[in-house]
């Protein structure tokens, strides 16, 4: 576990690691990664991945469906500087 995410951080990003492992790399949409959790809100599955990607671990390209990636995260200062 990594030791700055939440339990529902880690659950969520073990949930897309999960995902895209059986589907061939295809990131899900909100509603699906909420179906991953048994959760029923994509407004909450929005807020963990908003949370994930302000910390460095997913990226997406806005406005672009199913672009969802896991990065390796990067040290804060090194992306500070990009």
């Amino acid at each position: 576990m990594h030791n700055e995410l939440t339990a529902r951080q880690q659950d969520v990003l073990n949930a897309l690691k999960k995902y895209m492992k059986e589907n061939d790399g295809e990131a899900p949409s909100y509603r699906e990664l909420g179906q991953e959790l048994n959760w029923k809100s994509s407004s909450t599955v929005c807020g963990y991945l908003n949370k994930l990607k302000e910390a460095g671990y997913v990226t997406w390209r806005e406005g672009r469906p199913r672009t969802l990636k896991v990065v390796k995260r990067r040290k804060k200062r090194e992306a500070q500087l990009v």
